[in-house]
């Protein structure tokens, strides 16, 4: 069988690694564009219990030859903040690695089992010319996939754009911190959310969130994520933190969830964010990757034929993700407007809102739009 993968992402490189392990007859060639993986918007990934399982089921010994001599540190609590509180709970055990790590031990170890790593951009008009060459093309290609562009019809693919802007950067400073943090200040301007995870003890990995007219306010409004680094140092270091974010030299990214109807079309199937992207708060992020990877990969070595493979696949996986994809909408709808559920929340009560979201005792949606057009008027 030959079998084409378009992205080289977490994805498209645990599906071929997989697949290689256990079936050599089976050619695999994934095509990423020159820099494109490694260069991507993320500086980082956590992986937890069923990242690590997963990993293990490539390589016993993944731990030690993905950090070699660096260990990181393991993360067992998530500490949640706002301008006046703080929260410490319990975090499902991980741990972070770098993009970049995490990539070149995947591309090493696909190279080691005679995948073939092309570097070169397939463009849309080459899809049917690749399905009809190889006997299977697997869409890995991310959030902006040109398969799931392509085939959108076929796959009932739904996009939704959030009114939410994000941008990656480090936080380096002598303050430890080992914990997952998930902060949410309030000020002027709106709601600035940081989510981070540590690679070292001094050193995390952060993804710095708000809604579209919070960044359109007062200090922030035309401001580069480099330009804001002293308003959102300031700001988040408040409530006993220090915070020194470092620049890592990318745009303001508008946040996208992807999710689809069917997974495969034909002789194509898609996996990853190609088909589903989650909001950082589902809790999914590469898991989702490596999940449907092994899925797939399953499916094939117990089926000969491609067909039966898929659907099988496109219905384990329908299952898997249905309700996270659910949540995670939720949950988007509820950042984009949490500008104003801080506003007509006491503050007392912010941090109990921000964990529990759409779900806390205390939000109304109904109540929220009265109080939301009290506020406006008083405003006026």
């Amino acid at each position: 069988m030959n079998i084409a993968v378009i992205g080289g992402g977490p994805a498209g490189l645990y599906f071929a690694n997989y697949l290689k392990m256990h079936s050599k007859h089976v050619d695999v060639t994934i095509f990423e564009a020159q820099h494109e993986s490694m260069n991507a918007f993320g500086l980082g990934y956590t992986l937890q219990k069923l990242d690590s399982v997963l990993l293990e089921r490539l390589d016993p010994d993944y731990y030690r030859n993905l950090f070699c001599e660096q260990a990181t540190p393991v993360i067992t609590q998530a500490l949640f903040k706002t301008n006046y509180q703080h929260r410490i709970l319990p975090f499902s055990e991980g741990f972070s690695v770098t993009r970049l790590q995490l990539l070149a031990y995947l591309r090493n170890k696909a190279k080691d089992l005679g995948v073939e790593l092309i570097s070169r951009k397939v463009e849309p008009a080459e899809l049917p010319a690749l399905q009809k060459q190889y006997d299977l093309v697997i869409a890995a290609d991310g959030i902006n996939s040109i398969a799931r562009r392509r085939y959108k019809k076929q796959l009932q693919a739904k996009e939704h754009k959030a009114k939410l802007k994000f941008s990656w950067f480090l936080n380096t400073s002598e303050q430890q911190r080992t914990e997952a943090c998930f902060y949410a200040f309030h000020a002027e301007e709106g709601v600035t959310l940081l989510t981070s995870y540590p690679l070292t003890k001094h050193k995390q990995v952060v993804v710095i969130e708000m809604t579209d007219r919070c960044l359109e306010s007062n200090q922030l409004k035309g401001k580069t994520p480099t330009q804001a680094i002293p308003y959102l140092n300031t700001l988040l270091s408040k409530n006993g933190d220090l915070i020194n974010l470092q620049p890592a030299n990318l745009p303001w990214y508008t946040f996208k969830m992807n999710s689809v109807g069917r997974l495969y079309h034909q002789n194509l199937a898609l996996i990853g964010d190609a088909a589903y992207s989650f909001h950082y708060s589902a809790g999914q992020g590469v898991t989702t990757s490596f999940s449907m990877a092994y899925t797939l990969a399953q499916c094939l070595l117990k089926n000969k034929v491609v067909a039966l493979a898929l659907t099988q696949y496109d219905q384990a996986i329908s299952m898997l993700l249905a309700e996270p994809a659910k949540k995670s909408l939720r949950h988007m709808n509820w950042f984009e407007g949490i500008d104003e559920h801080f506003k007509v929340t006491d503050s007392s009560e912010w941090l109990d809102l921000f964990l529990q979201k759409d779900e806390y005792a205390g939000f109304n949606s109904k109540d929220y739009v009265a109080k939301c057009a009290c506020t406006e008027e008083a405003a006026r």
